[in-house]
């Protein structure tokens, strides 16, 4: 620009970074831009509808297995394997296509990223097990009746149990992809839960761990001298048990380690 025989520089507006929320506003992106994940979601609805039906017309499949579509004989249940991989592909598309990263062929190892991403895939995990109960639950009235939709007395502790499992299945998911740099990575440590993870815990897990979880409540209100309010004790002995279980605490325990993992990593990285 040039102002009386002067040239004057071009002045460029710059704009600072916005807000903590541009991780979050980043993956919601990511996630909505690419029609992988609504694939994903819809192959896993669809195949649980039908596994849920084969199920109910073969019998002796506990309801609350019918409503997972979970047959004995697989590890997972369609839902979870299909949270897995979203929450797998939310760090695998970053390694896979580096120029989603602000550096070409690294990937930032930042904490609010790996929240954005832990938030975003637990979202949709909880949001594809709430759908998945739903049409299951839909499919079993059309197919078998009402006999085959009858809810178990203990479905409070079911639901959680079940939206738990799908959830940390995403989160693995997430972790270990962002630990291995791979989607096949994180799919993998998804599938070595069950398989491997649980077996070990189940040994670990018998009768002294389980007596001692159905006595926390009562050693509790020992220790404080005061009642739980609100019926509390029933809530922490939920927990308990289902952290207790073999598939919970294999869970808890493969969270654990890779998140631990993860961020012994981006410590590493900075360093």
């Amino acid at each position: 620009m040039q102002v009386h025989g002067v040239r004057q520089p071009l002045t460029v507006p710059v704009r600072t970074a916005p807000t903590p929320l541009c991780p979050l506003r980043y993956e919601l992106r990511r996630a909505a831009g690419v029609g992988t994940g609504f694939f994903v979601c819809g192959a896993a609805l669809a195949l649980s509808v039908l596994t849920a039906v084969v199920l109910a017309g073969i019998g002796h499949t506990p309801q609350a297995r019918l409503f997972a579509a979970w047959p004995r004989e697989l590890p997972l249940p369609p839902a979870a394997l299909a949270a897995g991989l979203l929450g797998a592909l939310a760090f695998g598309d970053e390694f896979r296509h580096p120029a989603l990263a602000a550096d070409r062929g690294t990937v930032p190892r930042r904490l609010g990223l790996l929240a954005a991403k832990l938030l975003v895939s637990g979202t949709t995990a909880a949001l594809l097990a709430f759908l998945t109960v739903g049409c299951d639950a839909e499919a079993l009235h059309l197919v078998h009746g009402r006999e085959a939709t009858q809810v178990p007395e203990d479905w409070l502790a079911l639901t959680a149990s079940w939206f738990a499992l799908v959830t940390g299945c995403a989160w693995a998911g997430v972790l270990a992809a962002g630990v291995f740099r791979s989607t096949s990575g994180g799919l993998a440590a998804v599938l070595a839960v069950p398989v491997v993870v649980v077996p070990l815990v189940h040994q670990g897990l018998r009768g002294p761990a389980v007596g001692m979880a159905a006595e926390l409540p009562a050693r509790s209100r020992e220790v404080f001298l005061l009642q739980w309010p609100f019926g509390g004790d029933r809530y922490l002995l939920a927990v308990a048990r289902l952290i207790v279980q073999p598939v919970g605490g294999a869970m808890v325990l493969s969270l654990s380690a890779l998140l631990c993992a993860y961020l012994f990593t981006t410590l590493r990285t900075r360093t």
